[in-house]
């Protein structure tokens, strides 16, 4: 739990120092004024607040570098005169519409809840995660080794924190006289074992060494308190010469490090865009008979639509690469066992997957369920799943179901996912050990709208970049025979 405890601890520090330090960027888009734009005391991210008025700190944070990355690229083609008359005329509307349409998806976003998000100031950015290392060598364990892996879990020895060294390296294959202090001590007497895989010297809890040494300018001596170690081999070593000793931990003046070290890979979101067409007059008549303007609906369908695109992209990046473990299970009921006795040892088989992925990564469970509708029902009929009835009805794409308490699982729905499949995946902390990572740069760019005889149209972009951390904490579920 030590190297968990140190992991949580440092990713709440980087959350925290995120937080302060886009603190006045959180207050401007709270309450955003734009007097090129004619925009005062505009709060989009209303939407975000919960019954109290609160704000999740990393959410809003992240939902005002987004917002920032957004201004910037609208107002860079103002500034370049890019823009054209009718453009220009609907770009408040349009930055008030797109900002409220980000503070939307960032709080109603599935995805959120299936993959870490970190926000990009860029284009081109690194995606962060930690590992945790060793700050001092131990035996036949270097410095800086990896002791916590974010990719491969637990790495380190069973005696990392005792007070047995094992294969400590102190001289080189062709030594005959060596005169080395041992890495800890004091050194516990009648523990030292020095070879080079052939000859064996050892101590006699007296302070000599005895064995296979010889004459020579080496005492064949070692001193317990300052650890020196002076003898001479029979024969040149063969091989390294390691040492294997224990040491008193309550007496020693240096003890092994562990310490923290953050990892980055520079990685580049990628644009995925759409583009939108409508009759001018459809408009007209739409605001002559409702007093309506449909061109906001228009731009927020197509919203809507990159982001359900973004959702299944991200579960399918998911499927494609799980190597944490995949199992089959049969909805045909064996000859004399009920199919509701049948049904309910899917429970089982979840399990199981959960600890093949486990057994992978020597570090995570998964937390988050991803499946095709048409096994809801078997799901549902499980001990401890708590349903989220009708609560987002009328929504289309993928929707949160509940939970699977007996199992800790976010379960996830989504229509368009491969039928009779279910995904498992970790969904871990922005800054430390996480399945995959969605790297967040530009969430919705409107390029300029154009007039063509009685036509409109537009393009609508967004950009973004997935990374896996991890495919061992994803793992796969196939029920066969509905």
């Amino acid at each position: 739990m030590l190297a968990t405890r140190a992991q949580r601890q440092q990713v709440e520090k980087v959350t925290r120092k995120l937080v302060e330090r886009t603190e006045g960027l959180v207050r401007k888009y709270k309450c955003y004024s734009n007097p090129d734009l004619g925009i005062k005391k505009y709060n989009p991210m209303e939407i975000m607040e919960d019954n109290q008025g609160g704000l999740d700190p990393y959410k809003a944070t992240r939902t005002a570098i987004l917002m920032e990355n957004f201004v910037k690229r609208e107002m860079g083609h103002l500034a370049k005169g890019q823009l054209d008359e009718t453009s220009r005329a609907s770009l408040p509307t349009w930055v008030k519409n797109g900002l409220a349409l980000i503070a939307a998806a960032q709080s109603e976003d599935p995805t959120d809840r299936v993959i870490s998000i970190q926000p990009m100031s860029n284009r081109t950015g690194r995606i962060h995660y930690l590992d945790i290392v060793s700050e001092r060598r131990k035996g036949n364990l270097p410095d800086r080794s990896i002791l916590f892996d974010a990719l491969s879990g637990w790495r380190g020895t069973q005696n990392l924190s005792s007070e047995v060294i094992e294969d400590e390296t102190i001289g080189n294959a062709g030594a005959t006289t060596l005169n080395v202090a041992a890495d800890y001590g004091p050194v516990i007497p009648g523990s030292l074992v020095i070879t080079d895989g052939s000859q064996v010297v050892r101590d006699n809890r007296n302070g000599l060494l005895i064995g296979d040494v010889g004459a020579g300018p080496g005492t064949n001596s070692v001193d317990y308190i300052s650890r020196l170690m002076s003898f001479n081999f029979a024969a040149p070593a063969s091989g390294e010469v390691v040492a294997r000793y224990e040491y008193n931990i309550e007496a020693a003046l240096r003890l092994p490090e562990y310490g923290i070290q953050l990892r980055a890979e520079e990685v580049q979101a990628r644009p995925r865009a759409l583009g939108a067409s409508w009759s001018q007059q459809a408009v007209m008549d739409f605001m002559a008979d409702f007093g309506i303007d449909a061109e906001p609906t228009i731009i927020e369908a197509g919203a809507r639509i990159i982001q359900q695109e973004r959702f299944k992209h991200v579960v399918n990046v998911l499927r494609k690469e799980a190597t944490g473990g995949a199992v089959l299970f049969d909805n045909t009921s064996p000859t004399g066992v009920s199919y509701r006795d049948h049904l309910k040892t899917l429970s089982i088989y979840i399990s199981r997957l959960q600890d093949l992925i486990w057994e992978a990564t020597q570090t995570t469970r998964p937390n988050v369920c991803v499946v095709h509708p048409s096994i809801i029902f078997a799901l549902a009929f499980q001990d401890g799943w708590q349903g989220q009835r009708y609560a987002n009805d009328g929504i289309a794409g993928p929707r949160y179901l509940g939970r699977l308490t007996n199992h800790d699982l976010d379960v996830f729905a989504d229509p368009t996912y491969p039928r009779d499949q279910a995904l498992l995946s970790y969904r871990g902390p922005e800054f430390v050990s996480t399945a995959a990572i969605l790297g967040d740069y530009v969430p919705l760019y409107k390029a300029p709208v154009h007039v063509r005889g009685f036509r409109k149209d537009f393009a609508l972009l967004s950009e973004y970049v997935i990374k896996t951390i991890d495919t061992d904490m994803i793992g796969t579920l196939q029920v066969v025979n509905l």
